[in-house]
């Protein structure tokens, strides 16, 4: 007998075909309901999508539930983070994706507490081949996943090791039939045989035959979709039905357990992006290009000239404060969610985002216009002098083009 391990989650997109305004609206009957579910069942977990800025979205409304969240995820039964924003993974700058990481366990461990070390990404389109190199850094040896897979070109098993650069690697966990697989809303309760034999069933017996598996992970949830009330009434019932033995769980004690069959795992290197399974929407790296071009102009503002000039800044006595560049990252990191970067979004939604690239395009400006400005006050430059910095981390070679305004 298979024993599936079933854990209750939300995949919670901040903005999609509605704005993240919209999401926050919902979030402050289906985040509430959590809690209170999670305080009145004791047995329950449940997992808030991997990435911290949705609870700093309702905390923002909610702010007498911070302490409740934190006793939570103190007792491991509530699970935030370690994104910030659940990021797409092939669109921004391998920094992005680090910078997403670090605030988003940085954040959570100073808001609510120890963070979700899980590399969770249930609904990213696609993975560029340096994820694995990229989640060890920030000290991750795990990546859960949907789409992307092929098990006759890739692997023919849902779990594998994953490689990237410098042989680096982690335990890779595959949903291969979506974050979906086991979801048990109020209509699946009604048809609770049906859900058993027609879906859950079959998901399980894919997924203990593609790897020769004893222990599967089932996803329990959707979009959008509230804790399960009553979870362990539920899953009795459906073990009456089932052929296999469902379990409630947890991922990161899934993600434990597998790591201890880590050796017998195959290995597998270079990206994860075909369509097998499940669409990988390969058009979407066409789709809204102005505002992938302006995700990238500004990617480029922050790593190239305003964070270089914050350290110069910073050897010549002029300190910055970290909150201002965490807010201006937030701004960027706030749109290269899955969704928002791939352009699959409403156009209500797109002003939104072009509102933040306005914003955090205002403050990035703001930091180099006062960091040149001292610098200059500094030096007592005259007003036939001018001062060019290089931000680069080599020597220029080359000519400069600059706009001279005069009172003449």
């Amino acid at each position: 007998m298979v024993k599936a391990h079933l854990v209750n989650h939300t995949h919670w997109d901040r903005e999609w075909y509605f704005t993240t305004m919209d999401a926050q609206v919902l979030s402050e009957q289906v985040f509430t309901e959590i809690l209170d579910e999670l305080e009145k069942n004791h047995e329950a977990n449940f997992c808030l999508d991997g990435q911290t800025s949705i609870v700093d979205d309702y905390v923002e409304i909610h702010p007498e539930a911070v302490k409740r969240i934190q006793k939570l995820v103190s007792e491991k039964r509530l699970f935030v983070g370690p994104w910030y924003t659940q990021t797409d993974a092939l669109n921004p700058d391998a920094e992005s994706i680090i910078r997403n990481l670090v605030i988003g366990i940085k954040e959570t461990q100073e808001k609510y507490g120890n963070p979700m070390m899980v590399g969770y990404l249930p609904d990213t389109f696609g993975f560029n081949a340096q994820l694995p190199t990229l989640l060890n850094e920030v000290g991750i040896d795990n990546f859960i996943f949907w789409r992307g897979i092929n098990f006759d070109k890739i692997t023919d098993s849902v779990y594998f090791n994953w490689k990237g650069l410098a042989n680096k690697k982690v335990v890779a966990i595959d949903f291969p039939f979506g974050y979906f697989t086991g979801k048990i809303s109020p209509d699946d309760q009604k048809h609770l045989k049906e859900m058993v034999t027609k879906r859950l069933d079959p998901a399980i017996k894919f997924e203990a035959e593609h790897g020769n598996h004893n222990d599967v992970l089932i996803p329990s949830g959707m979009d959008q979709l509230n804790i399960v009330k009553n979870i362990f009434k539920t899953v009795k019932k459906i073990n009456e039905i089932s052929a296999n033995q469902i379990v409630i769980d947890t991922y990161p004690n899934f993600v434990k357990l597998l790591k201890g069959k880590q050796n017998e795992l195959p290995d597998y290197q270079v990206e994860i992006r075909l369509p097998t399974y499940a669409r990988v929407h390969r058009t979407i790296g066409a789709v809204r290009y102005k505002l992938k071009k302006e995700s990238f102009l500004l990617e480029q503002k922050i790593l190239r000239r305003v964070e270089p000039l914050v350290v110069i800044g910073k050897k010549a006595g002029i300190n910055i404060g970290n909150g201002i560049l965490i807010k201006l990252w937030k701004k960027l990191l706030e749109y290269q969610a899955h969704d928002s970067m791939g352009g699959s979004v409403t156009d209500n939604v797109v002003v939104d985002i072009l509102h933040r690239y306005k914003e955090a395009n205002e403050i990035a400006d703001g930091i180099e216009n006062m960091i040149e400005k001292k610098i200059a006050e500094s030096l007592k430059l005259t007003s036939k002098q001018i001062i060019l910095f290089n931000t680069d981390p080599h020597e220029f070679k080359g000519r400069k083009s600059f706009t001279l305004l005069t009172n003449y």
